[in-house]
């Protein structure tokens, strides 16, 4: 979750503070009646200033929204990151650690007319990187929001709602995560074992194994991503499990 602002920050100081302060000495010096004046107005400026920046969660549990794709980076064939853009550069989807969104999409139907088809994911990135989302999602030949994910252009939105789930990941909640993914169900355990890394300094110590399944080599998705996390946190170990594993491996 996103931390408490800090009204001693740097962004405070030089956007609210110092502008504000500038105002009120100059009138002292130029014109000393316009002093309340100014006041008031630095008053009203930097509140403002500081309503709009703000971190705001944007979810609704009971209301789809529309977001607007900003970036889709190939993976491979049929797997794709789809980045989209928040309202604002701060705002947040406001998704607790172990819970997930709802995609909706009014989709024609091969046994009759078109209806709204609602599917879940669960973002690859977190409330800690403001400004958008991102997910990925691998398209099947037979999916539904799957096929449509995978048809959007940038500039097209997708209607979400959430958060949903009954988990919600708080530090230390066990000592030990035994986790089993298989192909996009990676994206759930990434959310916590991502939450739990960047928790080691503030004293996380769960202890993460997981088993990652897939068919080929080629099928596993973030494998440097995963590797890269099991390098760098002695607490976190993956080992991928393959139906068709590589000769002489």
């Amino acid at each position: 979750m996103a931390d408490a602002p800090n009204y001693f920050s740097k962004k405070y100081i030089d956007g609210v503070y110092i502008p504000s302060g500038l105002l009120v000495v100059g009138c002292l010096i130029v014109k000393r009646e316009w002093v309340p004046y100014a006041i008031a107005l630095a008053l009203a400026l930097g509140g403002y200033k500081v309503w709009a920046s703000q971190v705001r969660k944007v979810l609704k549990p009971t209301e789809f929204q529309n977001f607007e794709l900003k970036e889709k980076t190939i993976i491979s064939h049929n797997v794709a990151i789809y980045r989209f853009k928040l309202p604002s550069e701060t705002a947040i989807l406001g998704l607790p650690i172990g819970q997930h969104i709802s995609i909706a999409a009014t989709l024609p139907q091969p046994d009759g007319p078109s209806k709204e088809i609602v599917r879940s994911y669960t973002p690859i990135s977190g409330d800690h990187q403001p400004g958008y989302f991102d997910l990925l999602i691998k398209s099947y030949p037979t999916g539904n929001i799957s096929k449509y994910m995978a048809s959007l252009i940038v500039g097209q939105t997708i209607k979400v709602r959430g958060p949903k789930g009954a988990m919600v990941y708080t530090p230390n909640m066990v000592r030990h995560f035994g986790m089993i993914a298989g192909g996009t169900g990676i994206t759930p355990m990434l959310q916590i074992i991502r939450a739990v890394i960047r928790g080691r300094p503030t004293g996380d110590k769960s202890q993460i194994d997981l088993i990652f399944a897939n068919v080929n080599k080629e099928d596993i998705l973030l494998k440097e991503d995963l590797d890269q996390l099991a390098k760098e946190d002695a607490g976190f170990r993956v080992y991928y499990v393959l139906n068709n594993p590589p000769e002489n491996s």
